[in-house]
């Protein structure tokens, strides 16, 4: 997006691989991505097509066999990639956090509730005083709409339903005010109704603290409602980037429009709904040339040898697909 004051995050040719028996898979391959102040982006796509290895590789979180490989990760101008764990561990919590898709998984069962809040406010905001710590988790508690918060307070994780865990995930993300946070699929497993609830709940979350979110998610009506810019991924590649509206409304990439059409309607009859053929291909042997191409309905002979660029087809509006060479060409008078 064209802003004129710098990105709170840039991510350059980002390149995330994993080293398996089988080869390597290749989750993200060179990814390029801006983040602005009090932006919120939605990173959106199939299952399996590299859109939470990206979020863990901006917080410095990959786990062997997978490596960060090539590339730069710039947070307010600083590559992230060159600090050191000690150094990342500082960054994790005050600056970027972020709440993951399995709250049961993340929370430690055995410790109360305040006490792993708090454990973040102790780490991070060097505050030792107990009863201060207690008085900013139920502060917190409060924000995050968790009722009785002091009573909460000493409760476990078991004893919360699912959409009251991801609301702690939440309080503890913002425990310490980050400037970027990383929501990855934040409602998976919930209703609808709690959905909207933990949407309506971040919306407003980010607007009090002023932060920049990066929703990373495959429920392209959620990207709808909640972002102001969005990217599609693919197979370990972004092929479509803009406004939440240019996306929804005239979306450019053919996987972009299928991955649209196949989304039900209350305003659409059954007949109407597109599927997409295929499958996403193998990230170990990835076919030559775009990587859309087996399963892409517009395919040309260029499709399959050649790798499409990511190129501005009009203004903010950037789209990787052959379809629009000679369109973007002639714009710039080539």
């Amino acid at each position: 997006m064209s802003v004129d004051k710098p990105p709170i995050l840039e991510i350059k040719n980002l390149c995330t691989y994993y080293y398996t028996d089988d080869g390597v898979v290749k989750a993200v391959d060179d990814i390029n991505l801006k983040v602005y102040e009090d932006e919120s982006l939605g990173i959106v796509g199939e299952s399996g097509c590299g859109k939470s290895t990206m979020g863990l590789s901006i917080i410095g979180l990959i786990q062997p066999p997978g490596k960060i490989v090539s590339g730069e990760i710039l947070f307010e101008g600083r590559n992230l990639l060159n600090l050191t764990q000690e150094e990342m561990r500082k960054m994790r919590g005050n600056h970027i956090a972020m709440i993951f898709q399995d709250p049961m998984s993340s929370l430690n069962p055995v410790f109360t509730i305040g006490s792993q809040i708090g454990e973040a406010i102790e780490l991070h905001q060097k505050i030792k005083d107990k009863p201060e710590i207690r008085k900013r988790v139920v502060e917190i508690l409060k924000k995050v709409r968790i009722s009785d918060p002091e009573y909460r307070f000493t409760e476990y994780p078991h004893q919360f339903s699912g959409g009251m865990r991801q609301r702690v995930m939440i309080a503890m993300a913002i425990s310490c005010n980050p400037k970027l946070l990383i929501a990855d699929e934040p409602t998976t497993s919930l209703d609808v109704t709690i959905q909207a609830q933990i949407i309506d709940l971040m919306q407003q979350l980010k607007q009090e603290f002023d932060s920049s979110i990066l929703l990373i998610t495959h429920n392209v009506a959620l990207v709808a409602e909640f972002c102001d810019n969005v990217a599609v991924m693919y197979a370990g590649k972004l092929v479509e980037h803009s406004s939440a509206r240019n996306v929804f409304k005239r979306p450019k990439h053919p996987y972009t429009q299928m991955l649209l059409g196949s989304v039900p309607r209350v305003d659409a009859t059954l007949e109407e709904l597109i599927i997409i053929p295929g499958e996403v291909p193998s990230l170990i042997s990835p076919p030559p040339g775009c990587i859309f191409h087996p399963r892409c309905p517009k395919v040309m002979d260029v499709c399959r040898t050649v790798i499409p660029k990511m190129e501005e087809y009009e203004k903010d509006h950037y789209v990787a697909c052959h379809l629009y060479d000679k369109e973007i060409a002639s714009k710039r008078g080539g």
